[in-house]
């Protein structure tokens, strides 16, 4: 992908472009903007000989308090949060002696409760210095402190004794629950997974966004959840907390080390369950392994096969731990997250306000399976999302049972009544931002959308005598309950945003209703976007598979990719491109709470002196002001520049106009309406970053946009542009039956827009015409006469879409096996 600054000097005006200096320093980041807040400075350098496993970080915030938890690798004998504006100031003796029941006068003390998580381990596959050689328990111990008696933010530290040893945190700000209309920076954010650019992406974040008050997480936070190291002290310097408390030290795809960002320790962290917070079975086991989970009712099955053996005694405890070992865990993120528990699923899915924003997290994915399809069931080795292997067969608990989902959103299931309910309570409708966090969404570009978001169906073939011969799943797209049952569910309560992950990529979407969607996991290993301008296309499974459940292009919820607003990449042609797909970029995003705008901001780690820059922005929340506004040259080679300012209803007053730092023009605004023209040399040639600021009035907040503004140069020679390349074809096919005489062939041509025309060419691989068939709405049925076909035996066909004017050539393969006649 090519950034957007590269339009500059077109003989057009555009929406889009700008340096990244220019836009380091966008509206968005406008004094007065809570994005723009600083906190004070304070020592971050740790006290003592003992160590911390982490620093503190905070949860669970109440009107006039907050939980501060952190970790140690020892039980210790006393473990005590201080809370003042001396702490910084303690010495060694005075923080020792705060600890343990004598703090100094302006300083207070709370004594934390402590247990060791009870299921983290290492493994051969951890990144620890001393590696063991199978799976062994790791002593981690959580302590958590609450302060109460909060007024505005406050220094802090952490204590934690043993024997006559002492560790303590640096000083770091808590805060009670922010109250209403209280400006906020929220970053959004998901996927850390210890991957190798995600402290390069909090380094900038916080580097960006100077005080960050909440973090918003969709699911992802590590790789294998049961793994200690993964979340505390991977060696590789990108764990989930030393990237977020920036205590890292990872060397980025760049060249550059970061140690990620000083975020948690200030910033309350809210997340949501993914895939990878979920552990597979362990017993057993000498490894831990993310993916060999089943579902509960199958070990269930087994329990009752095996109960007199491993629970003789009928223990309700002892059974519990065996299912839960047998089938799949979120224990270990429960364990070390303080989160709301009054829902049916307790940890596992929530509802809280944080000042202006009612936040729902939700309990939405799936286990994560390859790709692998077999035609034939004796060629299917493996276990993947589409296929049972033919080994395990016998075995019950040795099958995957395709991508199951560990907890249902269907309409009727539990937590989708809960969730209706809570949509419909008087907190989420009386709450001036609505968001909704979960890790898989309806709406996507990526990779891990497709299969679509249904339980597997599971299609057996068995023997005369009953024995399982073969598994196959399909996942149809009427199932898609994310889709059908919770998107209506969420745009009818009038969800202002849903934040997603799982893919790896940047893109957004808005639904009629309003509702935004939006996935920003962009941290340094992205699965690609596939939309006809990504120049990838999803791998789709083969006959038997029915192909109309599957998509190679596009997103399966049917939303439209909404180009960035401010500076969108673009593809070698010059089309911009509604994704950011790269392992070089990252993405990082924020909601301000005071000004409802989402800003996402991009940095490329390959040129680490440049700022980050301004992406997209966009206004969600009730009462936000929606600014738009698009630029032409005028016959004098001036600029007009004219747009809209409204809420739900029109704005009056005034759009200021801004570039290179410097005042251009100021617009009135009327009936939400503005235009003004920029006369001829007011902008050199080239291209500018033209801010536009509407300041709040009585009806309506404040709200700012980047405009990129492209002045040619007017003695330049125009050279026509070179023509577009060609749009590409996805042509699959699929054997719908072989009879006696012929072979009956399904063929879709897809395109990227409309539906492919014209006539298909069957050829055998060696490239011999055996038959043409006419495109109908980009499908058609053909019958193969079997004599135009070779001897019994795998056979391959090649379906040959000749293009358009406007769309390349395409190639598209089956395989199959002819019996003899």
């Amino acid at each position: 992908m090519t950034p957007s600054p590269s339009w500059s000097r077109r003989a057009v005006v555009t929406v889009g472009a700008a340096s990244a200096g220019a836009l380091a320093l966008a509206p968005a980041l406008l004094s007065g903007s809570a994005s723009a807040r600083t906190a004070r400075v304070l020592s971050t350098a740790r006290a003592g000989t003992l160590g911390l496993l982490t620093d503190p970080f905070l949860q669970a915030p109440t009107a006039d308090g907050v939980s501060v938890v952190w970790m140690t690798e020892y039980a210790g004998a006393r473990h005590t949060l201080l809370v003042g504006e001396a702490v910084e100031a303690l010495t060694d003796a005075q923080l020792v002696s705060a600890a343990t029941g004598t703090p100094p006068a302006g300083i207070r003390a709370f004594a934390a409760t402590s247990f060791r998580l009870s299921r983290v381990v290492e493994d051969a596959a951890s990144n620890v210095a001393d590696k063991p050689t199978t799976m062994t328990p790791r002593e981690v111990h959580r302590h958590e402190a609450v302060a109460t008696g909060l007024g505005a933010r406050t220094p802090y530290r952490i204590v934690s004794t043993d024997g006559g040893a002492f560790a303590a945190s640096g000083t770091f700000e808590l805060a009670p629950a922010p109250k209403p209309g209280q400006d906020l920076t929220i970053m959004l954010t998901s996927d850390h997974q210890a991957m190798v650019n995600t402290p390069a992406n909090l380094a900038l974040a916080k580097a960006t966004l100077g005080t960050i008050d909440a973090v918003f997480l969709a699911g992802d936070l590590v790789n294998v959840p049961d793994r200690a190291s993964e979340w505390f002290d991977d060696t590789r310097g990108s764990g989930f907390f030393p990237a977020l408390q920036g205590r890292g030290g990872r060397v980025s795809t760049g060249g550059r080390s970061y140690a990620g960002g000083e975020i948690v320790q200030s910033a309350v962290l809210y997340p949501s369950i993914g895939n990878h917070e979920v552990q597979g079975r362990v017993d057993g086991l000498t490894a831990l392994n993310l993916n060999n989970c089943v579902p509960v009712e199958i070990a269930e099955r087994r329990y009752e096969q095996v109960k007199a053996s491993v629970n003789p005694g009928g223990d309700p405890a002892i059974k519990a731990q065996w299912l839960e070992d047998n089938s799949w865990s979120t224990t270990t993120y429960e364990e070390i997250f303080s989160l709301p528990e009054d829902s049916p699923g307790g940890k596992r899915y929530y509802a809280t306000t944080v000042g202006d924003v009612r936040l729902v997290s939700l309990f939405s994915t799936r286990i994560w399976r390859g790709t692998n399809a077999n035609t034939l069931p004796a060629d299917r080795t493996v276990v993947s999302r589409y296929q049972e292997s033919a080994a395990a067969l016998p075995d019950p608990m040795a099958q995957g049972y395709g991508e199951f989902v560990f907890e249902s959103l269907a309409a009727g299931s539990e937590q989708y009544e809960w969730l209706k309910e809570e949509l419909a309570s008087e907190a989420f409708q009386g709450a001036a931002i609505k968001v909704v966090v979960l890790h898989e969404g309806p709406q996507g570009l990526g990779d891990n959308v497709m299969p679509v978001f249904a339980e597997p169906d599971r299609i057996e073939t068995r023997d005369a005598a009953g024995a399982l011969t073969s598994v196959r799943y399909e996942y149809h797209p009427r199932d898609n309950m994310l889709l059908h049952d919770l998107q209506p569910l969420l745009e009818e309560a009038g969800t202002d945003l849903v934040l997603n992950g799982h893919s790896h990529l940047w893109n957004r979407f808005r639904s009629a209703s309003g509702t935004n969607w939006l996935e920003t996991s962009n941290t340094g290993n992205t699965y690609g976007a596939f939309d006809s301008l990504s120049s990838r296309t999803r791998p789709l499974p083969p006959a038997p598979w029915n192909a109309d459940n599957y998509l190679a292009l596009g997103n399966p919820g049917g939303l439209e990719p909404i180009l960035p607003t401010v500076a969108p990449f673009l593809n070698p042609d010059g089309v911009p491109l509604p994704f950011v797909q790269s392992n070089d970029l990252c993405v990082f995003t924020a909601l301000d709470t005071g000004t409802r705008t989402v800003t996402s901001w991009v940095y490329d780690v390959r040129q680490p002196d440049t700022a980050p820059w301004v992406l997209d922005e966009f206004t969600i929340g009730r009462g936000a002001t929606n600014l738009t506004a698009h630029a032409v040259i005028t016959g004098t080679d001036g600029v007009r520049i004219a747009g809209t300012v409204r809420s739900e209803t029109a704005a009056t007053g005034t759009v200021v106009l801004t570039a290179e730092g410097r005042e251009l023009a100021r617009a009135t605004v009327t009936g939400g309406v503005f235009s003004v023209t920029l006369p001829a040399g007011l902008l050199d040639v080239g291209t500018h970053a033209v801010g536009l600021a509407f300041p709040r009035t009585r009806t309506h907040l404040a709200t700012s946009m980047t405009l990129a503004v492209t002045v040619p140069d007017p003695d330049a020679v125009v050279v026509p542009p070179a023509p577009a390349a060609p749009a590409r074809a996805v042509v699959t096919a699929r054997v719908l039956k072989v009879l006696r005489s012929r072979v009956r062939v399904a063929i879709r041509v897809d395109v990227p827009r409309g539906h492919a025309t014209g006539r298909v060419e069957i050829r055998r691989g060696d490239g011999t015409l055996v038959r043409r068939a006419t495109l109908r709405r980009g499908r058609a049925t053909v019958n193969v006469p079997r004599r135009k076909l070779r001897a019994a035996g795998q056979t391959t066909l090649r379906v040959v879409y000749p293009g358009t004017a406007s769309v390349a050539r395409s190639v598209g393969t089956v395989t199959f096996r002819l019996g003899r006649r």
